[in-house]
């Protein structure tokens, strides 16, 4: 069954967080970098301009390489060994779901997945595919686009009164915030059990020596006639402050967590990202994004030993994505926020001669759990073997487009770019209604 209602038919490498030296490449740096240590994120460099949502938070599970969807969200029960397929489709807590035998803890959480298994890219290569899957706009020559961090960073900022930042990315340096600029990209755990780098102050500065260089720097600023200079940054260097000041930062401390609750997460850097996604999320972080590639960097990259390399990842991703969802249940945030499981792409229905699967745009699937989304169901399909697409295809452009739907974030939205061409949030998608509540 699908998410349809009666009343409604119809390359690799993500881009580096630029340290603080990055962004301010100019001499206002050199009184910003004295005080605060060489690599704060940029990401505090400005707030929110508003938007209408109403409160919604995103975690989203980036599945680096892309995950073969046979094996994890659309199972099929063809025996064809020019397919390979070792999973078959086992039923869920949901009557009208059915998802992969290796994902057991997930299938117990039916009732909050909604399915989408008629994905279709345009991008073939893993780059390409990633901007794409991250932007809803193919290559934009000079020009980026905002990735979907960087737009709710934007378009909603952080949770009032969070001293936090809007968007914060776990293992990976994250993709780019186009032309919203510095100010939306994200800040980087890199380590789930290390918190931000540089949150205290430097080794051998006081704290009546920090607050004097403050001092200095505000006289600059307020010496700037145009004040247009000292504007730019003087959002960054305030909410950068406020962070280091906050009370929330212990939000960052997985330490924290009874060692019952970490365990329950699997004690593995995928498990801690979502346990700390979790705890960022309660304390007013809007996004976040939790990388997982496993002990290889090619994560589901699996162009050969497919199952040797795909099992182990698959069932990480089964316990941490299960126990994320049971835990924002329990605390009653899973209406307000959405999880997402996602890769740039699917892997090839056929196995290859090397016993792996290559890649494949045609028909791939991704998971969402909560946060207005309806559950229990699934939207698309594919035929009986996986190697056509049957129903509904839904592009990049629309899932983001129903995505920012489900947030509170007009897709249509238009700002102008760096050659002062309108261009909007998401290019040309369509909200898919019916699998919203």
């Amino acid at each position: 069954m699908t998410c349809q209602s009666d009343y409604h038919r119809l390359g690799r490498a993500p881009l580096t967080m630029m340290t603080r030296r990055g962004m301010f490449n100019v001499s206002l740096s050199t009184a910003v970098g004295a005080m605060m240590g060489p690599t704060l994120s940029s990401a505090f460099a400005g707030g929110a301009t508003g938007g209408y949502g109403a409160g919604k938070s995103v975690i989203l599970l980036w599945l680096e390489g892309g995950p073969f969807q046979t094996d994890t969200f659309d199972p099929k029960k063809s025996s064809d060994d020019k397919l390979g397929y070792r999973y078959r489709p086992v039923s869920t807590s949901s009557p009208d779901l059915e998802i992969a035998e290796s994902l057991p803890l997930l299938a117990a959480q039916g009732t909050e997945l909604t399915v989408i298994r008629s994905m279709v890219s345009l991008e073939f290569d893993h780059s390409p595919a990633q901007y794409y899957m991250q932007t809803g706009w193919r290559g934009t020559g000079a020009i980026q686009a905002p990735a979907i961090g960087s737009i709710v960073s934007h378009e909603l900022g952080a949770q009032p009164g969070a001293d936090l930042p809007a968007f914060v990315s776990i293992g990976t340096g994250g993709f780019p915030a186009g032309y919203f600029g510095t100010a939306h990209q994200p800040t980087v755990v890199w380590d789930p059990e290390q918190p931000p780098e540089n949150l205290g102050l430097p080794l051998g500065v006081a704290p009546e020596t920090f607050a004097r260089r403050l001092r200095y720097l505000k006289a600059l600023e307020d010496g700037d006639p145009t004040r247009a200079f000292a504007d730019r940054f003087r959002t960054g260097r305030e909410e950068a402050v406020r962070f280091m000041k906050s009370r929330h930062r212990s939000a960052f401390e997985l330490a924290r967590e009874p060692v019952q609750i970490r365990d329950s997460y699997g004690r593995t850097k995928f498990g801690d990202g979502c346990l700390l996604a979790r705890r960022l999320v309660e304390a007013g972080v809007r996004f976040v994004q939790v990388r997982q590639t496993g002990d290889d960097p090619i994560g589901y990259d699996t162009h050969e030993n497919h199952y040797k390399v795909h099992d182990p990842l698959i069932q990480v991703l089964d316990r941490g994505m299960s126990r994320l969802i049971s835990d924002l249940k329990l605390r009653g945030m899973l209406d307000s926020t959405v999880v997402i499981a996602a890769g740039e792409f699917g892997r090839t229905p056929t196995i290859n001669s090397n016993q792996g699967r290559d890649h494949w745009t045609k028909g791939f699937s991704i998971a969402v759990a909560g946060g207005g989304f309806r559950g229990g169901c699934s939207w698309g399909s594919m035929n009986d073997t996986g190697q056509e697409l049957d129903s509904d295809p839904v592009s990049v452009p629309d899932f983001l487009a129903t995505l920012c739907q489900a947030i509170g974030v007009d897709h249509t939205k238009e700002y102008v770019d760096d050659f002062k061409r309108p261009i909007k949030l998401v290019d040309e998608g369509h909200v898919i209604s019916d699998i919203l509540t």
